[in-house]
């Protein structure tokens, strides 16, 4: 797992202005951990962190900072404000030492594995650091913080990665092996497909007991017609494509049969006219377009769709609700195996995990509801392991009843298509790391430290000139990206 772009991220946000007391060589190092010097500009940066962190934490609180509009009324603030039960300035302090010894921590264990890094990676990191210099080098040299520790904190994030390679790698300290991975992925994923069919009439108003009555009819219709379709999967899966397009081409002609119209006022006049069901020679059902109101001209003409020929798979996992961080994937890929998966509305779910099934949960855990694609009745029914494969289904939600069928996901998991290099490391990180932030948060924590006070005092920490960092941020990425 590359955390180069997360390590971007923070040093462009690691930007700070502080009061100095004193200079002198005696603040050069702010602190020792384990032998190691922590340069006075690496401490700088993770204490500006650690400020953002605390004026986060306390409006989760309820501080709303009415009325600090600059920098100096966020200190008065946070002068009178306590976090876990200590002083702000004491936590802001704190946190950044132990920002510091995880640095530390990383540092000596890359050393302690005897890694390197490739000449590729310095060279990203050096670049890194200019580039961070060049639209931040004014902020970065008043808060006291040079290039060269703008550097070593990129090259840790480096080192990092190392270490997690080394540990967690297929064949590597841990002994993961990639059958393990495989597995996981295979029991925690499930694979299905659906023709949606919304409530809805044309202009997008929920359909009466008649109109549900019809659609209801026309869903019926296509499972009978998908049983006829069983003697291999790929013929159901070609029935299944041609129904979805089919449907589309309905719903599409509902909504060129509301015609509007104005009278006599100028006022709108909406004409309904709705579809109906007819069925061919051999039993199938089609559509009509009602009969047109005298006063106007309904173009009843189906649209033709590419949707078949065109569209892509999709493969999507659910919001999943964690404590630290929520993930939302969604890939788009094209495969060109055997058998043909560049159908649509076909999707590839994780399972979700909700905050009560966790282990070791936390009253004070923030959650993030799920979304479901198409809806959560289908999600649990496809979630299910007891749901049969290739057995077409009607679900029926509020707004849309679905057409549903579940399929083998292992059919699809190769090397060219769902079990790819990707998909194989984003497996090994949700299996794995947060045990190896675990295990780098307890190095560290052993790690003895011993703080220079004479540099504590010369950075004060409430100093941070909170507004002129949000400044310069959206500033510099006006320069980049040029405005939002």
């Amino acid at each position: 797992m590359k955390l180069l772009k997360k390590a971007a991220a923070m040093v462009l946000a690691a930007t700070s202005v502080f009061t100095c007391a004193s200079c002198g060589e005696n603040t050069a190092y702010v602190m020792d951990v384990a032998d190691f010097d922590v340069r006075a500009g690496i401490y700088l940066y993770y204490a500006t962190s650690a400020y953002g962190e605390a004026v986060q934490v306390l409006r989760e609180g309820g501080e709303e900072f009415t009325g600090a509009a600059e920098s100096k009324d966020f200190k008065k603030i946070l002068d009178k404000a306590d976090i876990d039960q200590i002083t702000a300035n004491e936590w802001i302090q704190n946190k950044a030492e132990e920002y510091c010894k995880t640095f530390v921590a990383i540092e000596k264990e890359f050393d302690a594995l005897d890694l390197k890094l490739t000449g590729e990676q310095l060279a990203a990191a050096e670049n890194s650091a200019k580039t961070s210099m060049s639209y931040y080098g004014d902020f970065f040299n008043s808060a006291g913080i040079g290039e060269q520790s703008v550097k070593d904190i990129i090259l840790n994030s480096y080192k990092q990665d190392a270490i997690w390679e080394a540990y967690y790698a297929v064949d590597g300290i841990k002994g993961i092996q990639e059958q393990e991975l495989y597995d996981n992925y295979k029991e925690n994923h499930f694979r299905f497909k659906y023709i949606e069919m919304p409530l809805k009439d044309g202009e997008g108003n929920l359909l009466k007991a008649d109109g549900k009555k019809q659609i209801e009819e026309m869903a019926n219709d296509y499972l009978k017609r998908l049983s006829k379709k069983t003697k291999s999967e790929a013929e159901l899966m070609n029935e299944f494509d041609f129904l979805i397009e089919e449907h589309e081409n309905y719903v599409t002609s509902l909504s060129n049969a509301a015609v509007t119209t104005t009278d006599e006022n100028g006022s709108t006049i909406t004409t309904e006219t709705t579809a109906k069901l007819t069925t061919d020679k051999n039993g199938s059902t089609g559509t009509t377009a009602g009969e047109e109101d005298e006063t106007t001209t309904a173009d009843t003409t189906t649209a033709t769709t590419t949707t078949a020929a065109a569209a892509d798979e999709e493969t999507e996992e659910t919001t999943v609700s964690v404590t630290t961080e929520t993930t939302d994937t969604t890939t788009t890929t094209t495969t060109t195996t055997a058998t043909s998966y560049d159908t649509f509305n076909e999707k590839v779910y994780a399972v979700s995990t909700t905050a009560s099934e966790k282990e070791n949960d936390k009253a004070d855990t923030t959650t993030t509801e799920p979304s479901y694609t198409p809806c959560e009745k289908v999600y649990n029914w496809a979630s299910d392991e007891s749901t049969p494969l290739l057995k077409p289904e009607l679900i029926k939600d509020e707004e849309c009843y679905y057409i549903v069928v579940k399929m083998d996901l292992e059919e699809r998991m190769t090397s060219d298509d769902l079990w790819n290099e990707s998909t194989q490391d984003s497996t090994l990180s949700s299996m794995y790391y947060q045990e190896f932030l675990d295990m780098i948060n307890d190095m560290a924590k052993n790690l003895p430290s011993t703080r220079n006070q004479a540099a504590f005092r010369r950075y004060k920490v409430l100093d941070i000139d909170y507004i002129g960092y949000q400044q310069a941020l959206m500033n510099s990425y006006t320069s980049m990206y040029g405005g939002y």
